[in-house]
């Protein structure tokens, strides 16, 4: 691991103005209001500006939300639905539908990248990484945020079941969630801090997300509302409608959330990471 990488603890109220921010985007999905909890208030201490690349930029909500002066931002996403999307919202001037390996961009034309929980899925991320240092100027940024070893390591419900001994099952729901999420680089810390720094880019500071009991509860509410329903559609499906009829929901799961932050007691080792990144030449 890079020796001078800087580690920056969040504290429980940063937090939860994350997820008073996010609740907005996401009221009643508690997975998503969960973890862009966590990754709002780490990018906080980030800035990004000039000229700016959305890696895997999605439709462009959460980017807006943390991003709202920007104005100037490039879009990239392998999805075409996706890039329809993200052409429509309004926060791009230009979005591609191409590979994250093969953005059609000059060289050095970016001051700053951003990628949101989308590192993790590209099977090719030495390219892609290269790919991102090749777009960036000499000392641009990457704002980024992954999720580690801890992701799958910490999965509990294929452990319940397969504990209830119906271990087919167990395994059918791991393979399903690493299907669903397309988990091709679930790395530890070091490991994600070697792969910036293979491809020229040199890590300023690493902030941990999702300690050891938030990432437990999230990863049992992610596992469950993904669990592949026999008609077609997820459980998620059923979930969100029965929460959505309860306009007290995000507050009541604030309370929820509070809890879990006073239980934690280290908040080093996590499901998730937020990685400060700068192109040193």
């Amino acid at each position: 691991m890079q020796a001078d990488v800087s580690t920056r603890i969040l504290d429980s109220a940063e937090v939860l103005e994350g997820y008073d921010a996010v609740a907005e985007l996401y009221p009643f999905i508690p997975p998503l209001s969960h973890w862009r909890a966590w990754e709002y208030a780490a990018y906080k201490h980030h800035s990004i500006h000039g000229r700016i690349l959305d890696v895997g930029c999605g439709d462009g909500r959460y980017f807006k939300l943390i991003w709202p002066e920007a104005d100037n931002v490039v879009g990239v996403d392998m999805d075409t639905s996706i890039a329809v999307s993200a052409r429509a919202s309004g926060v791009y001037c230009r979005v591609h539908a191409a590979a994250a390996d093969r953005v059609p961009e000059p060289d050095a034309s970016f001051d700053s990248a951003f990628a949101n929980c989308s590192l993790e899925h590209m099977d090719n991320i030495d390219g892609v990484l290269g790919e991102i240092a090749r777009c960036l100027k000499p000392g641009g940024t990457l704002s980024c945020s992954v999720v580690t070893n801890r992701f799958v390591e910490w999965s509990i419900l294929p452990a319940m079941v397969s504990e209830a001994g119906f271990e087919r099952a167990a395994k059918k729901l791991q393979s399903d969630f690493m299907a669903y999420h397309h988990l091709a680089n679930p790395l530890r810390v070091h490991a994600w801090v070697d792969a910036f720094n293979r491809a020229g880019l040199v890590v300023e500071e690493h902030i941990p997300i999702l300690p050891r009991f938030n990432s437990g509860i999230w990863v049992l509410m992610d596992s469950l509302w993904h669990v592949q329903k026999k008609m077609g559609g997820e459980f998620g499906d059923v979930i969100h409608p029965i929460l959505a009829s309860n306009p007290m929901f995000p507050s009541a799961f604030r309370k929820i959330f509070e809890g879990l932050l006073e239980m934690e007691v280290d908040w080093t080792d996590c499901t998730g990471a937020v990685f400060a990144v700068k192109r040193v030449s």
